[in-house]
């Protein structure tokens, strides 16, 4: 890694970090408020509104199509329990109920997807179906609340939120929130890993990552593996005082490292989840491995600060 090799920042939850170019998103997945979330661009003329619609039209009806294939469970006629039409000005949303799984007849589905310009959001919920009603008004609160990240402006909005891969919901922490995502594609064969979620208990002080790595190493749960420590220490990012640990496992037949960040997260705080950034990699080239592991860490820090 040298000052010349590209980064570019994404937005995960309410953290951001710069990622080496070369690196690719793999994977991201989204949960707010206990529904999944995730947003997509809509390829459609933006200056079409006929066209324009019948994009999210496509997009929903092949939904729809996948749902209808479901079956349904015992005791009920149908799979689809009702579909909405649920606009709001210039926001296109429709949402559908159904059943689906096929073992629990009384679980219900609600799928929302609401769209505007290029960008569509998906929510999906399940739960009992007594419920239906007050969990479709809770997504419809996020939906509205959700805003494309415009890719011409380089500082985040001053209103914070939480972030998806093309914009963010301007919804503060409510009970539930986890953001992930997956980067793969380095050179040097890395595949970097991040995690937020909530927690809710605080961490006793023992119990932390390097407490658990000494308690298996105590109690020979490594055993048939060669543990070289390399790094195991408290370390503070971006304002979180977490722990590191940097290690090379050697078995009879490989040697892998693995680099590991950790920060055990405050009770029922968005603004602290439990944090988890990971490297995978083979061994070998360990001092550029750890050039790019610390400019990663280094650059991790909460939106807008």
């Amino acid at each position: 890694m040298t000052t010349d090799d590209a980064m570019i920042t994404y937005r995960i939850g309410r953290f951001m970090i710069q990622v080496l170019e070369t690196m690719k998103v793999a994977h991201r997945s989204a949960r707010m408020r206990f529904r999944d979330v995730q947003d997509i661009l809509v390829k459609n003329p933006k200056d079409r509104p006929k066209e324009r619609i019948a994009a999210y039209e496509n997009i929903w009806g092949q939904r729809l199509g996948e749902i209808q294939k479901k079956v349904a469970p015992h005791g009920k006629t149908q799979v689809i329990i009702n579909t909405r039409t649920l606009d709001q000005g210039d926001i296109w949303t429709r949402a559908v109920a159904y059943y689906g799984n096929t073992d629990i007849p009384k679980m219900a589905y609600w799928d929302i997807f609401s769209a505007s310009g290029d960008h569509g959001l998906w929510l999906s919920w399940n739960g009992k179906e007594s419920a239906l009603e007050r969990m479709l008004d809770i997504s419809l609160d996020i939906a509205r609340a959700y805003h494309p990240l415009d890719p011409t402006v380089v500082s985040p909005p001053k209103e914070g939120g939480f972030y998806l891969e093309h914009g963010f919901i301007a919804l503060p922490y409510f009970e539930q929130e986890e953001a992930y995502a997956r980067f793969e594609g380095h050179p040097l064969g890395l595949k970097l890993r991040i995690q937020t979620n909530e927690t809710h208990e605080d961490e006793a002080p023992d119990v932390g990552l390097l407490g658990r790595l000494a308690a298996a190493l105590g109690s020979g749960l490594a055993s048939g593996v060669e543990l070289d420590k390399i790094r195991t220490a408290k370390r503070e990012i971006g304002g979180l005082k977490g722990e590191e640990t940097v290690l090379r496992a050697k078995t009879k037949t490989q040697t892998d490292l693995s680099f590991l960040w950790r920060y055990a997260g405050k009770k029922d705080s968005g603004d602290h989840p439990k944090i988890v950034i990971e490297i995978e990699a083979k061994d070998g080239q360990l001092e550029e491995k750890l050039k790019v592991w610390d400019a990663l860490l280094d650059s991790f820090k909460p939106v807008g600060q």
